[in-house]
């Protein structure tokens, strides 16, 4: 049987890594901890179309991050926790997350290496929310492992070159979802039309592999893309733009277009953001892939220096064994009461919709919140 890397295990060969790489004299440790606690009210988290009573949430997740640098090479480990505590653990059970992530990078005058790995323990409902917009009413936990290499490499002036790879285990508490492991694979080549200016084209392939289930068969999505990038020296204004094919084959299989846009701004009070996507992703709950459609919509404002008003919209869209829509709408205001503390408090509206030949069912909730976090940038 093959084992899979331990939350535990990445965090012990991370701070390997930082205790035996020699110490030189343009080496620069930072630690951060960070510790943001607060309450939650959610009017119906198991989004069904006949609302139950609310639950409340209090919680706390607790983080550390080391960043060493050195040269050209720089390390990272970040751990961390999420403890929840429901007022209705029919409803919302307590949950006592893991979270750990460690990153090596190297950049030469030419060539940039980056390798990652990572566990992360989170809940159910919210991944397969905010990656799919599918709704599970059962309230579980979702345990990924993941490692991940890339490298990128100017070819000359004029082209450069990348790659990447990563490795997913998801293992999920739920009996009814199957556990899976999915492995990836990118190329890009760029070629430049002026500073800041180029046109790309890149390839990709993934396999899913569906575990625990007798008469599961894996699938293997293939795709290729060609765009253009606008990011000018000193212009606020960003965009990207590319579109093409994808083919994923399995116990469903189907070719469909796929696309991709990205338009930011960054001005000195305001930042905007504005994303869409079309492609193949896994679906946990039909075992292959499915067709999703994603746009996202962020913005934020500085009302003073230490008051910032932000807000943000999301429409994701998954075809599977439902045809499933969520979409977030939110509102959030946070506030520096001192140079360690921050106050955030936060209104989201969800709404989601499942529709068959059938059947279609909608549902709602509203969820607010207020957070105090502790931040100590260099502790």
């Amino acid at each position: 049987m093959t084992r899979t890397p331990t939350a535990l295990h990445l965090a012990a060969a991370a701070l390997g890594l930082c205790l035996a790489w020699p110490l030189q004299a343009q080496s620069l440790y930072q630690q951060t901890v960070e510790l943001p606690t607060g309450l939650e009210y959610d009017s119906n988290p198991a989004l069904t179309s006949t609302p139950s009573a609310g639950v409340t949430r209090w919680r706390v997740s607790p983080s550390y991050t080391l960043l060493r640098r050195s040269d050209a090479d720089e390390l990272r480990l970040k751990l961390g926790a999420t403890f929840e505590r429901s007022s209705n653990t029919a409803l919302s059970r307590n949950r006592n997350d893991l979270h750990a992530d460690t990153q090596w990078q190297h950049a030469s005058e030419r060539t940039a290496y980056v390798l990652g790995a990572g566990v992360d323990q989170s809940a159910l409902r919210d991944t397969l929310l905010e990656e799919t917009g599918q709704v599970f009413v059962a309230d579980g936990t979702q345990t990924t492992r993941r490692l991940n290499a890339s490298v990128t490499h100017e070819i000359d002036a004029l082209h450069s070159f990348s790659a990447g790879a990563n490795a997913r285990w998801n293992r999920f508490t739920v009996g009814t979802l199957p556990d899976s492991r999915q492995v990836a694979a990118n190329a890009e080549l760029s070629r430049a039309l002026a500073p800041g200016v180029s046109v790309f084209a890149s390839g990709n392939v993934s396999r899913y592999v569906p575990e625990g289930f007798a008469g599961l068969a894996s699938s293997t999505m293939r795709g290729v893309m060609v765009g253009y990038r606008n990011r000018l020296p000193g212009d606020p204004w960003a965009w990207e733009v590319s579109g093409g094919v994808a083919r994923y084959t399995g116990p469903f299989s189907d070719t469909m277009a796929q696309a991709a846009a990205q338009v930011s701004y960054e001005g000195p009070r305001w930042s905007a953001s504005l994303g869409f996507s079309r492609q193949p992703v896994v679906d946990n709950l039909r075992g292959s892939f499915s067709p999703n459609q994603q746009l996202r919509v962020g913005a934020e404002y500085a009302l003073t220096e230490l008051t910032r008003i932000g807000f943000d919209a999301s429409s994701v869209r998954t075809s599977g064994v439902l045809t499933s829509t969520a979409r977030v709408v939110g509102l959030r205001v946070s506030t520096e009461l001192s140079p360690l503390w921050r106050l955030s408090l936060q209104l989201r509206h969800r709404q989601v919709e499942r529709a068959n030949p059938l059947l279609n069912t909608r549902a709602n909730s509203t969820v607010g919140s207020v957070l105090l976090t502790y931040s100590h940038p260099d502790f």
